[in-house]
């Protein structure tokens, strides 16, 4: 919105200490500007404003605000006998200032009251760099920022608290077992059961879940195409069938999580008569 010179590193929020300008004043003396970024004002009626494009010029003993740069912005100005009225491009009142001894319109600005707002926009800021780099530390960001390796990237603050994100992913785990035991000693002791589904797309019958059936000894699968849940039953009746007879053994434990399609009446009624 507005551009000033500013002398108080502290006002500054999304500092770019990258950009160097030179600022020239009316007796040809120079003084440069060791970077750019915004000041948050609190206004008279409780709201936030942002002043843009603010150079931080350490030498400096004053904040200067430019009028010439506000006229280029679109400001309109109306000066009085004792004091100076600015208005946006939308006729909003922005500023009014009164005249000095020494000719100048001395603005008061509150800025000091946003100073733990801008602290908040700086982290904030500095997580989102933080995430966009996959989790980088800190230390490397700045290293990035400060080679001027990443485009726009600014100055960052390490933030106080430290990533949860971060902090889950570098907790330790213990290692799997490479060789799982088996606590069944013969094919068909115990065989485990699931249902999955519905799935998006059906296939080409037209069925949307599958159930699968798994021997713990051998580990062998077998998978059958469903269209609905009631159908299990019958599926596994037949899988019964097949396997124990390619087994010569009896299905001795069924391990399921307790769905419905494996506690109807005719379900619990096989398993009752096969005991």
């Amino acid at each position: 919105m507005l551009q000033s010179y500013d002398w108080n590193r502290d006002w500054l929020i999304d500092l770019n200490p990258h950009v160097k300008n030179s600022v020239r004043f009316v007796d040809n003396s120079t003084i440069i500007a060791e970077g750019i970024g915004k000041v948050v004002i609190a206004r008279n009626d409780g709201k936030t404003a942002y002043m843009s494009d603010v150079l931080y010029v350490p030498n400096m003993k004053n904040n200067l605000l430019s009028l010439g740069q506000l006229l280029e912005k679109g400001y309109v100005m109306n000066m009085q006998q004792n004091h100076i009225e600015i208005y946006d491009s939308k006729q909003r009142p922005v500023i009014k200032a009164p005249l000095s001894r020494n000719r100048t319109f001395k603005v008061h600005l509150n800025a000091t009251a946003i100073q733990c707002l801008a602290a908040t926009n700086v982290e904030e800021e500095s997580w989102l760099w933080h995430y966009r780099f996959g989790h980088l530390n800190f230390k490397s960001l700045n290293k990035l920022s400060n080679s001027q390796m990443v485009c726009g990237m600014p100055s960052l603050r390490s933030p106080t608290k430290p990533c949860e994100g971060c902090l889950v992913g570098k907790q330790p785990r213990k290692n799997f077992k490479t060789v799982a035991q088996h606590r069944s000693r013969q094919p068909l002791e115990v065989v485990y059961s699931d249902v999955c589904g519905p799935l998006d797309t059906p296939s080409f019958s037209g069925s949307r879940y599958f159930v699968t059936f798994v021997d713990e000894f051998t580990r062998k699968i077998w998978l059958y195409v469903i269209r609905e849940k009631r159908e299990v039953f019958q599926i596994f009746v037949k899988f019964c069938s097949l396997v124990e007879r390619q087994a010569e053994k009896k299905l001795k434990i069924l391990r399921t999580d307790g769905g419905g399609e494996y506690n109807s009446k005719d379900f619990c009624d096989f398993c009752t008569e096969r005991e």
